[in-house]
């Protein structure tokens, strides 16, 4: 009996053969399969999705439901390279009498297997089955495939197939509805977007984007005191917010040229309890705020570790360890790398008892790290691995004790509040104390009834500030409280929003464009944009999921709500376009961030006299700071400058992206000679 192995990368069909026997590595053309002739194993893998949706014919109008599943080597030059994947999966699958879908064990895996299961090797799914593993590392897979499950887990295909043809039908009709209305006012095609998950979460972002807009600030004033006790300087402030600017200077008259002393010292011991294990939300949140990494970089980084077999799968929304993991032996394997040696040690002298997350997800527990010894890893790698291992160590120890201390200095009766902390028990702090960016510091000894003097005294005006924009991380952690996409699926959302023009910033705006498209959709079809018709969607793909709804009605639902939708799109075709189209020619100009030399906006200027494109600074002819711009094709810039320039970056093929200044200094860097570049740095 012949059994055939469809992992989701190649790289994880090297592992799945390595694990399983004396692999005989195969190639056909530049892609590689393995042959284990002793245990009549073949392994062979996708390079992801073999298959997309895509429609049966044009789309003359709007709603359009005529769709299936076809390889996008079919129609699309540049993915041509999916046919040797797809020709060596059918020629193996004929001699093959059963087929196992190893891709990851989640939604995205389950169709992707599925369908390379159905459409490549043309093999009756209901006969396949499923291995099922959290990390790569050899005793794992082998486990896996020993206990291979009798089934692909349906439910967890149909699930995935029904969001996958979801997002389709929403995506599609509603862009090419955007697209077709402007075009009738345009006289030409532009690309416009809509989408199940897309569009909600830009109004969330459009609806913090309004409260900015309106709000009024205003005034009220701060007072300090500075003083220096045992050679640390400490500052003082007045306890409350004052809006009004006579108190202010009332209370400001009557300190100033005055010393305090201390009336009041009150001291608290406070619990600060071990940080739970991390799901993906997490990850990408503690990414964001010690590293300031995207969140798709994040995920990105995560999946490549998890590849080494390194970490455990990434996209997972457990936020519990298991006992059944094997604590003592990751433990032992972590103590020999140098790095976490004492660490490591340390924990094993603990119960071994993790503290607990609330959530759980079925397929995968929560992150962590193999134990496996890294060799070559990037600073980015290295970064979010010790990230992930530190996290891991810390969720063995105990609560961390801290002793709050609060002083209080009298200055002419009028109180002023400095606050400190200090460590009495480090427990989970010592070792990811690092990551918990805390601002509170040690206060030098006081004593009551001390007198002080004061060095300083201050008052400050200042401004009511609105409330904060999103940023990448906490736009993913608003999704998720929402209801609304998934963890694998949320950053990629982010992302596009991005690429769309939708959005910029790393505190994130909403561009004109963005603000003007989600005003429209509300006034003429508010459901495109709905959350709460979102979140009913996500709800009825778990039902699926767990096998109480039947994916056909969920999609003739669906079908339903868009016709009632885009019917009335239809009447309104003519003042929406009028809308649109307005924000889009104003959009040509939106901000690209701040010129590097004056600090004012850069944006895309078209010459008068060449007719060609570049990037100016819009403080000209004040600021003549321009950098040029491919005249062919469309210009995708990323949401990030250049770090080495402060420069705009643009996107290219598969992701990567380029500072478009000629004389940046990180180019210059790559031209030097090795040796050279090091004397440089």
């Amino acid at each position: 009996m012949t059994t055939l192995i469809v992992a989701e990368k190649p790289n994880v069909a090297k592992k799945i053969a390595e694990a399983l026997g004396t692999a005989k590595r195969k190639k056909k053309g530049k892609v590689s399969y393995y042959l284990l002739p002793e245990e009549d194993i073949a392994v062979a893998s996708a390079v992801g999705h073999l298959y997309s949706l895509r429609q049966a014919r044009p789309i003359d109008t709007y709603p359009f439901f005529d769709i299936g599943w076809v390889s996008p080597a079919d129609h699309d030059a540049k993915m041509s390279y999916l046919k040797d994947y797809i020709a060596i999966l059918a020629d193996l699958a004929t001699d093959a009498d059963e087929v196992v879908n190893a891709c990851d064990y989640d939604i995205e895996g389950s169709v992707i297997g599925y369908n390379a299961i159905v459409h490549a090797c043309r093999m009756d799914p209901s006969t396949a089955h499923r291995m099922k593993f959290s990390t790569l590392t050899a005793e794992e897979l082998r486990t896996s495939y020993r206990t291979r499950e009798e089934n692909l887990n349906f439910p967890m295909v149909m699930a995935g197939l029904t969001r996958h043809e979801l997002d389709w039908y929403w995506g599609i009709n509603t862009s090419k509805a955007l697209s077709t209305s402007v075009k009738r006012k345009a006289k030409k095609y532009v690309p416009l977007s809509a989408g199940r998950v897309q569009t909600p979460t830009l109004l969330f972002l459009n609806e913090r984007e309004k409260e900015i807009a309106s709000f009024e600030p205003t005034p009220y004033w701060t007072l300090d005191i500075h003083f220096t006790k045992s050679g640390v300087p400490v500052k003082a402030s007045y306890p409350k917010k004052l809006t009004d600017k006579e108190t202010a200077d009332a209370i400001y008259h009557d300190v100033k040229g005055k010393d305090g002393v201390v009336s009041e010292l009150k001291k608290n011991r406070n619990e600060k309890k071990t940080p739970i294990p991390m799901d993906l939300g997490i990850l990408q949140a503690e990414a964001w705020g010690t590293f300031k990494y995207l969140p798709k970089r994040t995920q990105e980084i995560a999946q490549t570790l998890y590849e080494a077999g390194l970490i455990s799968y990434p996209r997972t929304s457990s936020q519990k360890l298991p006992k059944e993991l094997g604590f003592e032996k990751i433990l032992d394997m972590l103590s020999r790398n140098p790095a976490y040696h004492d660490a490591a040690k340390t924990v094993l002298t603990t119960p071994l008892e993790p503290v607990q997350g609330k959530k759980d997800d079925p397929a995968h527990p929560a992150i962590y790290p193999t134990g496996i010894l890294p060799e070559k890893l990037t600073k980015d790698q290295e970064r979010l691995y010790d990230l992930i291992v530190c996290r891991f160590l810390a969720a063995f120890m105990p609560s961390a004790m801290v002793e709050n201390t609060t002083v209080t200095v009298e200055v002419a009766t009028h109180p002023f509040i400095t606050r400190g902390q200090t460590v009495l028990q480090e427990g989970w702090m010592a070792f990811y104390g690092k990551y918990t960016r805390s601002t509170t510091e040690e206060l030098p000894v006081l004593a009551e009834r001390e007198g002080v003097a004061i060095e300083r005294h201050e008052k400050t005006k200042k401004m009511t500030k609105p409330p904060a924009r999103y940023n990448p991380a906490s736009v993913i952690k608003e999704m998720e409280t929402l209801g609304i996409g998934t963890k694998a699926t949320r950053a990629n959302i982010v992302d596009t929003l991005y690429g769309r023009g939708y959005i910029k910033g790393r505190e994130i705006a909403v561009t004109e464009i963005g603000q003007t498209l989600i005003a429209t959709l509300l006034r003429y079809t508010p459901d495109i944009a709905s959350v709460e018709l979102t979140r009913h969607f996500e709800e009825q793909m778990e039902l699926i999921l767990a096998s109480k709804k039947d994916r056909e009605e969920v999609l003739k639902e669906a079908k339903e709500r868009l016709r009632e939708m885009l019917g009335v799109f239809k009447k309104k075709e003519d003042e929406i376009g009028t809308s649109l189209l307005k924000a889009i020619i104003n959009s040509e100009n939106e901000n690209l961030g701040v010129c590097p030399v004056c600090g004012k906006g850069l944006r895309v200027v078209v010459s008068r006299a060449t007719k060609k494109r570049f990037v100016g600074c819009s403080n000209y002819p004040s600021c003549k700071t321009s950098y040029p711009l491919p005249q062919k094709g469309t210009v995708e810039f990323s949401p990030e400058a250049c770090t080495e320039c402060g420069a705009p970056m643009i996107k290219g093929r598969r992701g990567m992206v380029s500072c478009i200044n000629m004389d940046c200094p990180g180019k210059k860097k790559k031209e030097l000679p090795a040796a050279e570049a090091d004397a440089s740095s």
